[in-house]
């Protein structure tokens, strides 16, 4: 699985090729615009090759007739890009995005640092790889406070839902497991998509994935699992954690992260107090001591 900062790290050679060939484009069409700053610049040229030669012979007269030389051609440059109106830094890099300096990321209108515009594509890529290749319609700007009457319940839900992510919750220095508990068909899972995805957005590493699904994940994935930054588990049921060993596995996920403060977040349909009374006995445990967030925690 990779991250986010993974990705924009390995398209930083895409951008540094492709700013080379945008300078190489630019001194070419300034060259044939102006064969005489060409000629100038060629006699630059020689004039430090030359030097250079003098320097390792040691040779001081020599060098300081080519320091001469280049000053007089230097000056004949500036006059003949100032007479042409050439850009003097025409043959320097340019940066590609002035939004991020090509870093990746950029400040956004509230201050937070985010992934930039310009890394859409990387984006795309690591919600794909984060386990939300069938969500990419999923956008938290289309989730609705006043979807089904109560915009006051899901209002709250979301911004707890936030606050867990960034460790901004009241409660999160008691428990960094989470259970959102919601009766079905009332956008859970658009949800929990959505803040994993806006995990990302904002740099740290994130997954998506429903509870049954741990059965059939690779051993990789899994050491990943343990260690990322905001982990989602929907569709969580106390069944669930009966069967093909997914108590087990989760199990030694939620330790692993609980030992780190990592946030983890269950979805179930089901109230948090059926959990508790059904599940597998290592995650019946964990999840007496867990944040509850629902439209009637407080």
């Amino acid at each position: 699985m990779k991250t986010i900062k993974e990705l924009i790290n390995e398209s930083l050679t895409e951008v540094a090729a492709s700013k080379d060939i945008l300078r190489d484009e630019n001194i070419r069409r300034v060259y044939k615009e102006c064969p005489d700053l060409k000629e100038i610049d060629d006699q630059i040229l020689n004039v430090r090759n030359s030097r250079f030669i003098a320097v390792i012979d040691k040779d001081e007269r020599l060098i300081k007739r080519f320091d001469i030389a280049e000053e007089e051609l230097q000056t004949k440059r500036e006059k003949i890009m100032k007479i042409n109106k050439i850009d003097p830094d025409f043959d320097s890099e340019k940066i590609i995005c002035d939004k991020c300096n090509d870093t990746g990321f950029a400040k956004g209108s509230d201050g937070t640092v985010k992934v930039c515009s310009c890394r859409k594509k990387e984006l795309e890529m690591c919600y794909e790889y984060s386990g939300m290749a069938d969500y990419t319609s999923y956008k938290m700007k289309n989730y609705r406070d006043d979807y089904l009457g109560d915009p006051s319940g899901r209002k709250k839900i979301k911004n707890e839902l936030l606050k867990a992510l960034l460790g901004l919750s009241d409660n999160n220095d008691k428990s960094s497991l989470w259970v959102y508990s919601a009766p079905p068909q009332t956008g859970k899972t658009f949800l929990s998509v959505c803040v994993c995805k806006t995990a990302i957005n904002l740099g740290r590493s994130a997954y998506y994935a429903k509870c049954e699904d741990l059965q059939t994940v690779g051993t990789d994935t899994l050491e990943d699992l343990k260690r990322i930054d905001f982990l989602v588990l929907d569709d969580f049921a106390d069944s669930v954690t009966l069967f093909n060993n997914v108590g087990s596995v989760l199990n030694s996920i939620l330790e692993v992260r609980a030992a780190s403060k990592l946030p983890t977040v269950l979805v179930s349909p089901f109230p948090k107090s059926e959990l508790v009374n059904k599940c597998d006995m290592r995650i019946s445990g964990k999840l007496a001591s867990a944040n509850l967030i629902s439209k009637e925690s407080r």
